[in-house]
């Protein structure tokens, strides 16, 4: 039986897009870990390896974030 309403597309929302990016880099990072034996990743402003045994390296630190100044119009 044919409806009058509208066919709905489908579409991503930025909820599924987040949710299903966040488990693709977590399996990605698990697998690396398996091959290389670390990854390296940004934790407290400083790029660090940390290694399948739980030790870290501390590679680089950060700068800090820049604001953005204000912008007055006159």
């Amino acid at each position: 039986m044919k409806t009058n309403r509208p066919q709905e597309q489908a579409y991503i929302t930025k909820r599924i897009l987040v949710r299903t990016s966040q488990r693709a880099v977590k399996l990605a990072s698990q697998r690396a870990m398996r091959i290389a034996g670390y990854v390296v990743k940004v934790k407290n402003e400083w790029v660090v390896r940390e290694y399948n045994n739980g030790s870290t390296q501390n590679i680089i630190k950060l700068p800090p974030k820049v604001k953005p100044q204000e912008i007055i119009l006159d």
